[in-house]
């Protein structure tokens, strides 16, 4: 069974173990297989960067490009 994010993305969410199953192993697969996809960029969304990321662009000529933002809302580009 899967479930929408508020931005009408779909998230994977499984449904409980049934009964002839090892309740324990497999809600663990579940619980495994859920912060995977929760960890997978979606179509969609909205992407946040944190912890130091960095959004990276490539122009047509192969030059890569990190992109920044000031306080004030100014984007700015470095080449890396």
């Amino acid at each position: 069974m899967s479930v929408s994010g508020a931005s009408g993305v779909i998230r994977l969410r499984l449904s409980p173990p049934g009964a002839d199953y090892d309740q324990g192993q497999e809600a663990d697969r579940n619980l495994s297989l859920e912060n995977a996809d929760r960890s997978n960029f979606k179509h969609f969304e909205d992407v946040d960067l944190a912890n130091n990321e960095r959004l990276i662009l490539v122009s047509a000529n192969g030059t890569r490009y990190s992109v920044t933002v000031t306080d004030a809302g100014t984007l700015g580009t470095t080449a890396v």
